[in-house]
């Protein structure tokens, strides 16, 4: 049931990455797409800073702030080498600033999600902290 949460959490995180693909595709030239894509990580990052600090709050026992703590500092580690993996071909051009940004909002979406199903868990779900 845990699967098929988090790969539904997946798919809807995914539906704003193709929102913003169109919102780009009237961008006439590299640097507006660039800044588009920028913008787009922006919000999303802005996002995930809300629903962790929302998170955390909800958190009374300081060893489970502790954990959140240790494991976004990993996320942000896995999120950062993932995106230099997977823009590694595109390093120097004038389109690497788009897609760092893109893959950055992707991953972001996708961690957003899965926060925000800690945020929101059903009382009974031993997945979640309480």
């Amino acid at each position: 049931m845990i699967r098929l949460t988090l790969i539904g959490l997946m798919l809807l995180a995914a539906q704003p990455a193709r929102a913003q693909m169109a919102a780009c595709a009237s961008a006439q030239t590299q640097t507006a797409m660039n800044a588009c894509a920028v913008q787009e990580y922006q919000k999303s990052d802005a996002a995930l800073n809300q629903v962790y600090d929302q998170l955390k709050a909800k958190l009374t026992d300081p060893k489970q702030q502790a954990l959140l703590l240790a494991a976004e500092r990993a996320w942000v580690a896995y999120r950062d080498g993932e995106c230099g993996f997977e823009t590694s071909g595109a390093t120097g051009g004038s389109i690497y600033p788009m897609v760092q940004a893109m893959c950055l909002n992707n991953i972001t979406l996708v961690h957003t999600a899965e926060l925000t199903r800690q945020l929101n868990c059903q009382e009974g779900d031993s997945s979640c902290v309480r």
